[in-house]
């Protein structure tokens, strides 16, 4: 089916419905166009991954613990934690 055909059967289809289910396909037709916006976000620049840090570099991310729970959450992974698998 050529576009021109598929357009000249929608019109037809479009002409032929009930103002409420004309509602609906306007509804439809706003959601097919904010998803296309939604799909396709203007890309933004990430830092590169740099390979081969040491532990030290990750400082500057750490922080302190806040909070009383510190050695049950440390358990928690303890228990949760699988095996490493390479």
């Amino acid at each position: 089916m050529t576009y021109l055909e598929l357009r000249q059967k929608i019109e037809q289809q479009l002409a032929q419905l009930p103002p409420d289910q004309l509602s609906l396909v306007s509804d439809f037709l706003d959601a097919l166009q904010t998803r296309e916006n939604k799909s396709n976000p203007p890309l933004r620049r990430l830092a590169p991954i740099k390979r081969g840090s040491k532990a030290v570099d990750l400082l500057k991310f750490a922080g302190t613990w806040q909070g009383d729970d510190l050695e049950e959450c440390l358990q928690f992974v303890r228990e949760t934690r699988s095996k490493a698998q390479f």
